[in-house]
């Protein structure tokens, strides 16, 4: 079977129901059986082969109501709802029930491929700063200065599946900003075309890998080298590995008093870190263990133009990243004791880089 979610041009939004419904569908299913995100250009399309779809195997599925809770390990919920912070445990029981009792109609709607969300400013469901970070430009509901502000709106059933979708494949990075206040780096990262049951593993693998970052760019910089080499040691071991991802949508989320507004945001293409992951060649591990060297020794206060240049190389990769890269790598190498002979490009290792940037 297929379903299709048409894009609207809210990306992240989009892109949060495509896994949302990939859950539900994987959830409603005999065992064995996942679905496949394909991004198609102006639909996500996800290939289902199971026939046998239905809510009520969703409903006595205990993995189904697990997928609610919040736990101190996997935060993800209250951070979707960051921008309604007083209610967010209303809206998650929301996000299940809606889901849970409608499921059959959502299951049969989403094989339309006419099937819109309905979009409006004044009715609906709110969308979280998060699923939306292009229109948000505070907190949800009133703060204590009596400050609020209206916000897209969509339909009960997109705005539950981008809700579920989001607290499934966001990472959220929480750090301290200046002036004692906190930060949040949300990366999404974008199928190109990935089996939900492959993407489970890439995130319990990725997601947690962390470092404190110079911002939005170096984390996302560095998350697509970690998923990059998660990606070719999948390929490794399974035989017909077929996942890609298309790129990341990343921004972050400053905190200015009570209330979290959009800074930087964008669209990082990991098409050539994918050639570079699926080249066959072993010495791609030993530089993607470099590079992830670069960037944790770039996270030591002293050493932060590592971190830049290595994270210009990888969302710019040319001649000028390369030759700057070269350059404030070298000036750590001429520094005794600075950097271990296994944290080294060799010659089988220059060629892969050299190929990145070409």
């Amino acid at each position: 079977m297929q379903y299709l979610i048409l894009k609207t041009g809210l990306e992240i939004f989009d892109l949060c129901r495509a896994y949302g419904l990939a859950m539900v569908l994987d959830f409603a299913s005999p065992e064995g059986q996942t679905p496949v995100i394909n991004d198609s250009g102006n639909y996500y399309l996800i290939e289902h082969e199971a026939e046998d779809v239905s809510a009520e195997r969703l409903l006595t599925n205990t993995g189904w109501h697990s997928r609610f809770e919040e736990s101190p390990e996997d935060r993800t919920w209250s951070k979707i709802f960051l921008t309604d912070k007083q209610n967010w445990s209303k809206k998650v029981k929301k996000v299940k029930d809606i889901l849970s009792e409608d499921a059959e109609k959502i299951i049969k709607d989403f094989q339309n491929p006419t099937n819109l969300p309905e979009i409006s400013s004044d009715k609906g469901e709110t969308l979280s700063g998060p699923l939306d970070p292009s229109a948000f430009k505070g907190l949800r509901g009133t703060t204590r200065g009596d400050y609020s502000e209206g916000q897209t709106k969509v339909d009960s059933h997109n705005w539950a599946l981008a809700c579920l979708g989001g607290a499934v494949s966001g990472r959220y990075k929480v750090q301290k900003a200046q002036g004692n206040k906190w930060e949040y780096f949300v990366i999404f990262p974008v199928p190109q075309r990935v089996e939900l049951s492959n993407f489970r593993e890439i995130r319990n693998s990725t997601y947690a890998i962390g470092l404190k970052y110079l911002g939005i760019q170096n984390a996302a910089a560095h998350f697509s080298v970690v998923l990059a080499g998660k990606m070719r040691d999948m390929a490794v071991s399974k035989s017909q590995f077929a996942d890609r991802f298309g790129g990341l949508f990343y921004f972050s989320m400053v905190q200015s008093g009570q209330q979290f507004k959009p800074s930087v945001g964008g669209n990082l293409s990991l098409h050539p870190l994918m050639e570079l992951a699926f080249s066959g060649n072993p010495a791609v591990a030993r530089v993607f263990e470099i590079w992830n060297y670069l960037f944790r020794k770039g996270s030591v206060q002293g050493c932060e133009d590592l971190a830049e240049a290595i994270t210009q190389f990888i969302v710019n990769p040319s001649l000028e990243t390369y030759e700057n890269h070269v350059k404030i790598f070298l000036k750590y190498i001429s520094k005794p004791r600075e950097v271990k002979f296994v944290n080294l490009y060799d010659d089988e290792t220059l060629k892969e880089v050299i190929a990145y940037v070409a």
